[in-house]
C-alpha cells in the first residue's frame, strides 16, 4: 500500500533523501539529477538541469536556514532539457537540496 504524505510542513533531510535514492534504484541512477538552490523569497528561483524532463519527480529539503523559513518550495516551471523555477515564501533565503528521478 502506498503512503501519502499532504503537509505543507513536510521537511527532509540529507539522510531521507538518501533513503529515498536507495528505495528508487540508488544514487548511480540520480547522477546529475541532484544539487542545491537558495530561495529568493515569493521570487521564482531558475536552476538549471539540463536532464529534467516533462515526467520528473521532484524532492526538495532543507539545508541551511536563511530568513524565515516558510511553506515547502513550490515547483513553478519545469522546462525539458532545461531546468526548473521553483518559489517560496517571502523573506525566505534558505538552500535547499533537490533531487528529481525521471
Amino acid at each position: 500500500m502506498p503512503y501519502v504524505v499532504d503537509s505543507p510542513n513536510l521537511q527532509l533531510d540529507a539522510s531521507d533523501l538518501a533513503a529515498l535514492q536507495t528505495a528508487l534504484g540508488g544514487a548511480e541512477q540520480v547522477a546529475g539529477h541532484s544539487g542545491t538552490f537558495v530561495m529568493n523569497g515569493a521570487t521564482p528561483v531558475v536552476v538549471a538541469a539540463p536532464a529534467v524532463t516533462a515526467n520528473s519527480t521532484f524532492v526538495f529539503g532543507l539545508k541551511t536556514v536563511g530568513g524565515t523559513v516558510g511553506a515547502y518550495p513550490n515547483l513553478v516551471t519545469v522546462t525539458p532539457g532545461t531546468g526548473f523555477h521553483v518559489a517560496g515564501t517571502a523573506l525566505d533565503t534558505s538552500t535547499y537540496n533537490y533531487t528529481f528521478y525521471n
